[in-house]
C-alpha cells in the first residue's frame, strides 16, 4: 500500500508579518537541482542558478494555526498542485506558441498565398501571439492553491 504523505511536499520557513487572518511565511529559495550530486558539472544547474531570483518574497497563508511573528512553520503542498501549476506556468504558454506559430504559418502559405520568406514572419508573430495569450489565460482564469500551513515547529521567544 502506498504512503499517502509521499505526496505532499513539505517546506519550512519563518513568519514575518501577519495581515489579517492571513500570514507572510519566508522560505528558504533553493533550485530543483540543489540536491543532485551532479550539481557542479551540470548545464541545467547552472542555468537554473543563473535565472534564480535572489530576492525572498514572502508567500501570503491563511493562518489555521494561530502562529505568531518570528515562529518557524512548516508548509505544505500536494505534489499534485505542483505539477498544475508547472503546467499552467509554462506548458500552456508554450502550447500556444506552437500551435499559433505553426496555424499563422499555414494561414499564410496556403490561404493568403504569401511568400515563404513572409510565412515565416508571420509564423513568428503567431508565435509570439500564441505565447502572450497562453500566458494571459493562465494569469486570468487560473487561481493556483497556495500551500497551506501544517504547524508550528519552533515558537519565536
Amino acid at each position: 500500500m502506498e504512503n499517502q504523505d509521499s505526496h505532499i511536499l513539505r517546506e519550512q520557513g519563518i513568519v514575518v508579518g501577519i495581515e489579517g487572518d492571513h500570514v507572510l511565511v519566508q522560505t528558504q529559495r533553493t533550485t530543483g537541482c540543489s540536491g543532485c550530486s551532479s550539481e557542479s558539472g551540470c548545464g541545467t544547474s547552472a542555468l537554473a542558478k543563473l535565472f534564480t531570483s535572489t530576492s525572498k518574497a514572502p508567500i501570503r497563508v491563511k493562518n489555521r494555526i494561530e502562529c505568531h511573528m518570528g515562529d518557524t512553520v512548516e508548509l505544505v503542498l500536494d505534489e499534485s498542485r505542483l505539477l498544475q501549476h508547472s503546467f499552467m506556468a509554462y506548458g500552456l504558454p508554450l502550447i500556444g506558441l506552437f500551435v499559433f506559430a505553426i496555424g499563422f504559418s499555414k494561414i499564410a502559405l496556403h490561404l493568403l498565398m504569401l511568400t515563404p520568406g513572409q510565412a515565416e514572419l508571420s509564423a513568428i508573430f503567431g508565435g509570439f501571439l500564441g505565447l502572450y495569450l497562453g500566458w494571459w489565460l493562465t494569469r486570468k482564469i487560473y487561481k493556483p492553491v497556495m500551500p497551506e500551513l501544517s504547524k508550528v515547529i519552533a515558537i519565536s521567544t
